[in-house]
């Protein structure tokens, strides 16, 4: 697993030329197919000899295809960490820069080290100031946690495909040309998340009601602020930053991590294993029904709902409570090894959520000391004061390659693995 000082000095330049080596490799064996086409047995020819020769035609044919089709996976995997790795740096930038802005460092393991705010500071502002710069300091943890997650999806996904390309196990797609085989060797994408699924028209509009009315609604804007504080106090870190970014009336989107969701509240990682066991069960018995195994397919559950309790997670009860999550990706179904026996199936997926931070009313909630009923949390949007927003958010790769699963939970796949770098067996789910 990279330190975050390694991945400071991750380069794009060298993942676009292995990938311009593995194209010339590719172009060069493609440029082998009119001589394969060629080495056909000729006119005239007959016996066993004959016969002979044009079966390890076939044989060589095979293997090539199989080998184009391993280059192109590669080649396919190199080009996207490559756009990834960009994307990672500008986040290290973009967090480097705002820590420097405010007397912060991040040192090599990815810890935040904090010089003290500027000795000029006014004595009689040096509280307001260290407020402040424990709040700047949550930041930049939060955003080394993000880019270190990052990172580590970025290292396992590209090692991944290389590991899947080093033991043979990328299919040609039943080709028969060595150009087929190349286009076999480019996989199809992860869908992204479904569109954006319907909302309640929670408190309705922001800001609409007069200046002169909202003297409460300020004054119930500090106590949740305070609860905000309280939640953090509580080790609520989620549901004190949904609710901190409501109160700074942007109304901007948030990001918020699915593998975090389904990694505390356990009920939430049963439901999305078993609806992504469920797909793998479909998706199988078409691929029997149609003779399409060996054949990557595209697939997307779209949005179904979940409720996470209190009881299930105090944090993200508050944090979000009902969402919506949807698993898409990509699988291979494969034919069973031998009659009568179950297809195994190869899937890359995503888990993507989405919710509408708002109140509706009807409700209260007790954060510490402080109650807040729903409509007064309501009454702050429609004054002005803070501002309903979308959260949504989509998780790392997650790889299964085993037999289809049964009814209910996802299993682990089998154990066939030695825990190397990009294993997706290990601590990836």
């Amino acid at each position: 697993m990279p330190t975050y000082g390694e991945v400071r000095t991750w380069q794009s330049g060298p993942l676009d030329e292995a990938e311009q080596q593995l194209k010339a490799r590719s172009d060069s064996l493609l440029g082998l197919a009119d001589e394969l086409d060629a080495s056909a047995k000729p006119a005239g020819w007959h016996g066993l000899a004959a016969d002979g020769a044009m079966a390890e035609r076939g044989r060589v044919t095979d293997r090539m295809e199989h080998l184009v089709a391993g280059v192109n996976a590669a080649r396919s995997a190199l080009m996207v960490a490559a756009d990834r790795v960009i994307e990672l740096r500008n986040l290290v930038s973009d967090t480097e820069g705002v820590a420097s802005a405010h007397r912060f460092a991040i040192d090599h393991s990815g810890s935040v080290v904090d010089h003290g705010p500027p000795p000029e500071t006014p004595a009689n502002q040096r509280e307001a100031v260290q407020a402040e710069r424990n709040r700047i300091r949550t930041e930049l943890v939060d955003r080394v946690g993000q880019i270190m997650r990052y990172a580590n999806d970025i290292d396992g996904t590209l090692a991944g495909v290389l590991d899947q390309v080093a033991q043979g196990k990328i299919s040609d797609g039943g080709a028969t040309t060595l150009a087929d085989a190349a286009k076999a060797g480019e996989p199809l994408g992860i869908p992204g998340a479904p569109p954006k699924p319907p909302t309640d028209a929670g408190a309705g509009k922001h800001g609409v009601d007069p200046w002169y009315t909202t003297a409460d609604d300020r004054l119930m804007h500090g106590l949740a602020g305070t609860a905000a504080d309280g939640a953090e106090t509580l080790g609520m870190t989620h549901a004190a930053a949904n609710l901190r970014h409501y109160l700074g009336n942007s109304g901007d989107p948030m990001t918020v991590n699915p593998d975090e969701m389904t990694r505390d509240v356990s009920g939430f990682r049963t439901q999305v294993d078993k609806t992504t066991a469920a797909e793998m069960r479909r998706l199988a018995a078409e691929a029997a029904a149609n003779g399409t195994y060996g054949k990557p397919v595209q697939f997307s559950t779209g949005w179904k709902g979940h409720y996470i309790t209190k009881s299930a997670s105090q944090d993200w009860f508050y944090a979000m409570g009902g969402v919506q999550y949807a698993v898409t990706g990509v699988a291979t179904v494969h034919p069973p090894d031998h009659p009568g026996g179950e297809p195994r199936v190869d899937v890359q997926y995503q888990t993507h959520v989405f919710d509408r931070y708002n109140w509706d009313g009807g409700k209260s909630t007790t954060i510490g000391p402080i109650t807040i009923t729903d409509e007064s949390m309501a009454e702050m949007h429609r004054a002005g004061v803070a501002q309903e927003y979308d959260i949504s958010g989509t998780g790392g790769v997650k790889h299964y390659t085993g037999p289809v699963p049964a009814a209910g939970e996802l299993p682990p796949p089998p154990d066939n693995r030695d825990g190397q770098r990009g294993d997706p067996g290990r601590s990836r789910r």
